[in-house]
């Protein structure tokens, strides 16, 4: 029952996921995707790259590989992302990094990039809301536009950097 569990979750969350790549690229402002079912909580932030990194071009320099290796190991520890208002333990974490280093021989200096960091969590309790703490790693981000689909039902809002708290209490 836990994989069809999981299996679903991961479906909302890609579901999600394609309606938040059909949206507009704005600098300042990054989706964040949720799904939760029982003790599974899945997020996905997807962020601009010039927000993240501070450019959106590949990896030119050693200061931009620095960059994205400094960023990397940041994002693999989730409390760089959010803090949980109650009891969850990290199964996995994954970003778009690793995949900076390469070369894309179609992309073009027009090209808009996104950082995309999903975190994976089973929770003792139902967590009900949290802080976004993504703000204090990332400067230029302003926003997030955040949809879920939680134990308790959908929904959608934005957070800020001055009103950082996601709660989808009834």
């Amino acid at each position: 029952m836990k994989v069809v569990t999981q299996g679903l979750s991961i479906a909302l969350l890609l579901g999600l996921g394609f309606s938040a790549h059909a949206q507009k690229h704005v600098h300042g402002e990054g989706e964040l995707l949720i799904a939760q079912e029982g003790n599974v909580l899945q997020m996905q932030f997807i962020i601009p790259a010039a927000d993240a990194l501070g450019f959106e071009h590949q990896a030119a320099n050693s200061s931009d590989k620095n960059a994205i290796n400094v960023l990397a190991q940041q994002l693999k520890n989730s409390s760089h992302a959010i803090d949980i208002k109650g009891q969850c333990i990290l199964q996995s974490t994954e970003n778009s990094l690793a995949h900076s280093h390469s070369e894309h021989d179609e992309h073009d200096e027009h090209d808009h990039h996104n950082v995309e960091a999903t975190y994976n969590f089973n929770c003792k309790t139902p967590v009900m809301g949290f802080s976004v703490t993504l703000f204090n790693l990332m400067p230029s981000l302003n926003a997030l536009n955040v949809q879920w689909i939680s134990n308790t039902g959908q929904g959608s809002t934005e957070v800020t950097r001055s009103n950082p708290v996601i709660s989808w209490q009834s």
